[in-house]
């Protein structure tokens, strides 16, 4: 019964292992960043340098990124607008040729 037992468990684990190493191997959490731009990100949310971001770091990072987008300054942006602003992102990042986002894949959104 013990043999059965570990040659089971021998075979779970087998399987288990197998499962993980054919998993994809995530470099970061967006298909569009590399492992240093995250690095930089999360180094500057992280502004009391514990290693952890809180919500108010998190809201204060993403505050700042929305009124550096805002141009006109109206508290507030169309879809266009930001599917723009994502657009200029991604072709900055990638010499002009955006991949991984086929939402902004393609022709240049018009103004």
């Amino acid at each position: 019964m013990k043999t059965k037992l570990l040659a089971l468990t021998g075979a779970s684990l087998l399987s288990a292992s197998a499962l993980v190493m054919a998993q994809p191997a995530m470099t970061s959490p967006s298909n569009n960043m590399s492992d240093q731009e995250f690095a930089t990100m999360f180094t500057a949310m992280d502004t009391n340098k514990d290693g952890m971001i809180s919500r108010a770091e998190y809201a204060a990072y993403h505050n700042s990124r929305f009124d550096i987008w805002d141009s006109a300054k109206k508290g507030m942006m169309t879809r266009e607008q930001i599917r723009t602003k994502m657009f200029e992102r991604d072709l900055r990042k990638s010499d002009g040729n955006p991949q991984g986002n086929s939402a902004l894949s393609g022709a240049i959104p018009q103004k």
